[in-house]
């Protein structure tokens, strides 16, 4: 048997409409396998996009299960041709539509074995006023109970909320980031004209990352004699709303739309201040990133962003999710001098050790030996 028949074989079922947090660490996760002597990943992806190039960049095997022109029936079957075609041991889900599509090909193509990844809390609420998604997601849990095997939470806070709701099944590992890759590569910071700090936000403009309140800081700090400007690195469907939002509080020469930037970081490493302002978060690998490159980093205390940030050591968690408090959490930034640099200098030992690539890899391949 030669070394390349030995290695079991994944296949990731992904959207991939997006180039957001979870389709960075499927990518992130496929490269880390590939190198291994014990995985061959492979991939269905829904859209095509950044993802789907990525992978075949790395001669990954990848499927386009196009759902702008597939039906769910169509969709699983491609998933389930795919999995004979490559022979799949183990079929590997990233989201509700993801999962009971993924699920429905791997019985149809006789898989053994399947994981999910949960990347974050649901950005919606599931009702019975929205019928279709309640179901889809109710469909989902009683799938994951009953067809999958291990399900990956990436923040100790999702491990606790899916502990109830699959018991048994859940093993934590984190989301993870080359740290000395993305120094090496980022690491510089591009110079800029301005002396004026810059304080960022990295996202899809939509309601659950809440750019509003970083807009209504903005407007607070330079209301209150701290000169400042806001980066907003990101696109999407409130962009226009948001942009009428800065021009009625008198900001709109305080603010700029950098619109979609791939890697965001050739933005961030231009910020003095990273704010993070989501209603929720799982993992964000924007945090990871920010870390890595030393950036203050100024956000909510939800989800898995205190665990990112050592409950505190490596960045300032704003509790009072509102303009005011993370207007305050801001001030004390700047008016702070070796404090800044020890929690940034904890940031990169706490991204280091439990964030990097190797040894979360190495945990995912445990789950898959299982």
């Amino acid at each position: 048997m030669t070394q390349s028949e030995a290695r079991r074989v994944v296949t990731h079922v992904v959207s991939g409409d997006l180039w957001a947090g979870a389709e960075v660490q499927v990518y992130n996760l496929c490269r880390a396998l590939q190198a291994t002597d014990q995985i061959s990943p492979t991939a269905v992806v829904f859209n095509t996009g950044i993802l789907h190039d990525k992978l075949r960049e790395l001669d990954i095997p990848v499927t386009l299960a196009d759902e702008t022109k597939l039906g769910p029936i169509a969709i699983a079957r491609s998933i389930a041709s795919h999995c004979r075609e490559h022979k799949t041991g183990i079929v590997h889900t990233h989201g509700f539509k993801e999962n009971v599509l993924g699920i429905l090909g791997k019985e149809l193509a006789r898989v053994p074995a399947s994981v999910r990844t949960v990347h974050g809390n649901p950005e919606t609420a599931f009702t019975l006023k929205r019928p279709h998604k309640w179901l889809v997601q109710k469909l989902d849990i009683v799938l994951g109970r009953l067809r999958q095997q291990a399900i990956i939470a990436v923040s100790t806070q999702l491990e606790v909320t899916l502990g109830r709701l699959f018991p048994g099944k859940v093993h934590k590992i984190y989301n993870f980031i080359d740290v000395d890759n993305t120094r090496h590569e980022w690491k510089i910071p591009t110079e800029t004209d301005s002396k004026t700090p810059r304080i960022g936000i990295v996202g899809r403009l939509v309601p659950v990352k809440r750019v509003d309140i970083f807009i209504r800081t903005m407007a607070l700090l330079n209301q209150h004699g701290r000169a400042c400007q806001g980066i907003i690195i990101g696109s999407g469907p409130l962009e226009p709303e948001l942009r009428q939002l800065a021009i009625d509080l008198g900001i709109s020469d305080r603010i700029v739309f950098t619109g979609f930037v791939s890697p965001a970081a050739a933005e961030m490493t231009k910020l003095d201040v990273l704010l993070m302002t989501s209603d929720h978060e799982g993992l964000p690998m924007t945090l990871l990133e920010a870390l890595a490159l030393e950036i203050p980093v100024v956000a909510h205390h939800v989800g898995g962003i205190p665990e990112v940030l050592g409950n505190g050591r490596c960045g300032w968690l704003v509790k009072d999710h509102s303009p005011e408090g993370y207007t305050r959490a801001i001030t004390q930034i700047f008016a702070e001098g070796t404090g800044r640099r020890h929690k940034t200098d904890s940031g990169l030992m706490h991204v280091r050790q439990l964030f990097g690539v190797e040894a979360n890899t190495v945990k995912y391949t445990d789950v898959y030996n299982t």
